[in-house]
């Protein structure tokens, strides 16, 4: 089993959690099911993920998903939700500096994630892969801070995050 520190949750991991129909959506389901029954649950997630959220159900007049995700989305016992601020934009800035393959929309995902103190980010996007790190971000000690692994959303990940929450 993996040992998991705090989850960064990328857009996606939404929508097919919530929008999707088939296994994957169905595991994720399960972990946001009993969420708040889990007292080791530890996501995180960006003011970014609301807006990118709510475009679908606004464009196609859902007021029903646009109040899901707002009630969602918001800082509970189980996620923190960060705000976009100066320090995640210039981080941001810096890892598309370094990967010009990233978007800007990945990019403020990635640095949240790593302002957050995430260990990984769980993201179906295939554009986010590697590993990140920022210049500068040692620890007290001079040592360099831990990198930000990625997460698939696949079957034995999701296995594997379930019983980590069930122990």
């Amino acid at each position: 089993m993996m040992a998991f520190g705090t989850i960064y949750l990328d857009t996606n991991i939404f929508v097919i959690a919530f929008e999707a129909e088939d296994e994957i959506s169905e595991k994720l389901s399960e972990i946001f099911g009993n969420i708040d029954s889990r007292p080791g649950a530890r996501f995180a997630t960006s003011e970014l993920t609301l807006s990118e959220l709510l475009v679908r159900p606004m464009r196609d007049n859902d007021p029903q998903a646009v109040l899901r995700y707002e009630a969602l989305i918001r800082p509970s016992a189980w996620m923190e939700v960060i705000p976009v601020r100066r320090t995640v934009l210039t981080s941001a800035a810096f890892l598309r500096a370094h990967s010009t393959y990233l978007k800007l929309p990945d990019a403020i995902h990635v640095a949240t994630a790593m302002e957050a103190n995430c260990s990984h980010i769980l993201t179906n996007d295939h554009g986010i892969k590697g590993q990140y790190a920022l210049p500068g971000s040692e620890n007290v000690l001079g040592q360099a801070a831990p990198l930000l692994d990625i997460l698939r959303p696949d079957e034995p990940t999701l296995t594997s995050l379930l019983q980590s929450l069930a122990s």
